[in-house]
């Protein structure tokens, strides 16, 4: 523990500011609320930064670190197994396979104790994934994401839905009862953002990627297409994947006109432009971007087998916005039930929603125990 006695506290990350990966939100939103915590500093060591990012960070009292560029590792993120020397770490937070073997290394050298999050489960994705060797492929990941649980000092699990996934893993090395279930809060990042003040001609739907056009039917890509194929009135907007004429041409193949769908690689601005979001993924170990459209004031509609689901279920207000089925004619029929309401209503209601969801889920609450934790660990304490 650092002579001033506050926990220093590192998190690993891909990028400061969301610009490729979801879990960036996720975790710039769990620094910034860690660094809350007057005995708490918190840095990010992240592969790559400017300046405004750096002073975007410091506003909220996190301090952005650079990683030193390593010639020979291809992937930038394997430049985190090296933090400066004078660094200096109690804690390092680790996040999945991704961002959890880095961890390891730190922990080892650095002599401190280690977080690891999980917040997906690898092998109900790879059931679900359109690529060759995909279940092989997530039986091998949770294997992976298992073992750096068991290495770490504890492990939180983002979500009820990915923490009743891991537990049973350690029941033989009697880490179970060490597992925090940390559901996230409102993202302060999108609360700001403003929603349009008329409908239009059109209902503008929105669905989310996840970068792999190999994810088509795990994120529902098909059942978004047959529910707005059945809607005269609706266009489908799909964002942030890749192989962008690859996954149109797999939409087209669901009847749906080409002048009602938009394919798009980027997620900015969207959530401004369009009536409603929704989430008919297959599973999702919770649905972090969906989180973030109703922090902007969208009213989303979002599968009940994802995290998000499973949670807003017991939310009050929010349970409507939750769709227990794969059938399109379901989907269709809810998304026709949001949309046909008058813009102000869908505003009040979501802001219900949004309302008791925060209340209920506190990041600041969450993270005091989540330091309370740590604090409990680094003193020796059970």
């Amino acid at each position: 523990m650092a002579s001033s006695n506050k926990l220093r506290v590192v998190l690993l990350a891909s990028e400061w500011r969301t610009k490729r990966d979801e879990l960036s939100t996720f975790n710039r939103e769990l620094a910034i609320q860690l660094a809350k915590h007057p005995d708490v500093q918190v840095s990010v060591f992240v592969p790559r930064c400017d300046q405004d990012e750096k002073n975007e960070a410091l506003s909220h009292r996190v301090t952005l670190v650079q990683a030193k560029r390593r010639p020979g590792f291809d992937d930038e993120t394997q430049w985190l197994c090296f933090p400066p020397k004078d660094l200096q770490i109690d804690f390092v937070i680790g996040h999945g396979v991704e961002l959890g073997h880095q961890a390891q290394v730190i922990q080892e050298n650095r002599s401190c104790k280690w977080v690891q999050f999980v917040y997906t489960d690898p092998e109900e994705r790879g059931m679900l994934t359109d690529c060759p060797d995909a279940i092989s492929d997530g039986e091998k990941k949770r294997r992976d994401e298992v073992d750096l649980c068991v290495s770490a000092d504890f492990v939180v699990a983002v979500g009820s839905k990915v923490a009743e996934a891991y537990r049973p893993c350690f029941h033989s090395c009697d880490k179970d009862q060490k597992v925090f279930v940390l559901t996230p809060g409102i993202f302060t990042d999108f609360s700001n953002i403003t929603q349009r003040s008329q409908d239009g001609s059109k209902c503008r739907v929105l669905a989310f990627g996840q970068g792999s056009a190999g994810d088509f039917s795990l994120k529902g890509f098909d059942i978004a297409a047959k529910a707005v194929a059945k809607l005269d009135d609706a266009h489908l907007i799909v964002v942030g994947v890749d192989k962008q004429d690859e996954v149109a041409g797999r939409l087209k193949e669901y009847n749906i006109p080409p002048s009602r769908l938009r394919v798009r690689e980027s997620f900015e601005k969207q959530f401004s432009e369009v009536d409603l979001a929704i989430m008919p993924s297959r599973t999702e170990g919770f649905g972090l971007t969906a989180l973030e459209a109703i922090s902007a004031g969208l009213p989303v509609l979002v599968s009940a087998n994802s995290g998000l689901g499973e949670t807003m279920k017991d939310v009050a207000f929010a349970s409507h916005y939750v769709i227990d089925s794969e059938d399109a004619e379901v989907w269709a029929a809810e998304i026709k039930k949001v949309s046909t309401k008058r813009r102000e209503i869908r505003q009040k209601e979501l802001k219900a929603a949004r309302d008791s969801y925060a209340a209920e889920y506190n990041w600041e609450e969450q993270c005091r125990d989540l330091v309370e934790r740590m604090r409990r660990i680094v003193n020796g304490m059970s």
